[in-house]
């Protein structure tokens, strides 16, 4: 598989061998020691076909932010029961240290 890496990523690196005709880059193929069936995918650039000559599975994951909820006060514009018990919470430690 190396072999296959190295010579793509010469190919990347080179402009005259990506640009090359097919003759051209068969005939440089020929001198790296690629199976032919590796050849034939890279000169017909089927790329599903030489992933699945090395085995490569390509994965896709997305994550996306969720939206943001905004706090509900009550209509009386009470606090939350999330903040009351935040608040109760903070009451009974400052009772604790004074008393």
């Amino acid at each position: 598989m190396s072999d296959v890496v190295e010579f793509l990523e010469r190919m990347g690196q080179d402009a005259q061998l990506s640009r090359a005709s097919g003759n051209e880059l068969e005939h440089v193929m020929a001198s790296t020691g690629l199976d032919s069936i590796l050849q034939n995918a890279i000169l017909s650039k089927d790329s599903s076909a030489l992933e699945a000559l090395l085995g490569i599975a390509v994965h896709c994951a997305m994550l996306a932010p969720a939206e943001e909820q905004e706090e509900q006060e009550d209509e009386d514009g009470g606090e939350t029961p999330e903040r009351e018990d935040e608040t109760s919470r903070a009451a009974l430690t400052a009772a604790e240290l004074i008393g």
